[in-house]
């Protein structure tokens, strides 16, 4: 009896060291990301780091963006747990308030992979290659996107407010009658 626990501990303790080792090698062998962002807290995040290509950072700066961060990429998930992917961690994503952002994977021979990340889509991951020049033609199209929702978001806001102060005025009888009360 002793015999057997002895052995199902040892068996276990095995286990845990032979995961933990895993766990160590495939920590070392993640990825890098590089995080651009504009003016208007939009991200551009490329991983890996080391796949990037020179055309690529070209036309991501002259596009308004410039590098903010580098690091270890970490698997994410989107808001509603629909997707996974690499991205930079999520405490960098609210470091520099990045809501929306654009994921480029680089694969080998500048293929790229595009994701897309909003709080309202959650997180987008199409499965087509692109090449840069489709990027460059997307990329665009994609921010406008995002500056129609934000767009559409503050008008309802706005809208919302103004309805509650005409509101809060016409409805206040105490306001109404001491105005025209003769004194």
């Amino acid at each position: 009896m002793r015999t057997e626990k002895f052995l199902v501990v040892l068996v276990l303790t095995i286990i845990l060291m032979l995961s933990q080792k895993a766990n160590i090698a495939f920590a070392k062998t993640g990825y890098n990301y590089q995080l651009y962002k504009n003016y208007e807290d939009f991200g551009i995040l490329i991983f890996p780091k080391s796949q990037s290509f020179t055309e690529l950072e070209i036309y991501i700066k002259q596009a308004g963006f410039s590098s903010v961060e580098s690091g270890k990429a970490v698997m994410r998930f989107g808001l509603k747990n629909e997707n996974q992917t690499f991205m930079m961690p999520q405490s960098v994503q609210k470091k520099y308030s990045i809501d929306r952002f654009i994921i480029l994977q680089v694969l080998s021979n500048q293929n790229i992979v595009v994701g897309i990340f909003d709080p309202e889509w959650g997180l987008t991951l199409p499965s087509a290659i692109h090449k840069l020049d489709e990027i460059k033609n997307n990329i665009p199209k994609t921010l406008n996107l995002f500056r129609k929702q934000l767009k559409k978001r503050e008008a309802t806001k706005e809208t919302i407010e103004n309805f509650k102060r005409i509101g809060l005025s016409t409805q206040n009888p105490a306001s109404i009658i001491k105005t025209t009360e003769p004194y």
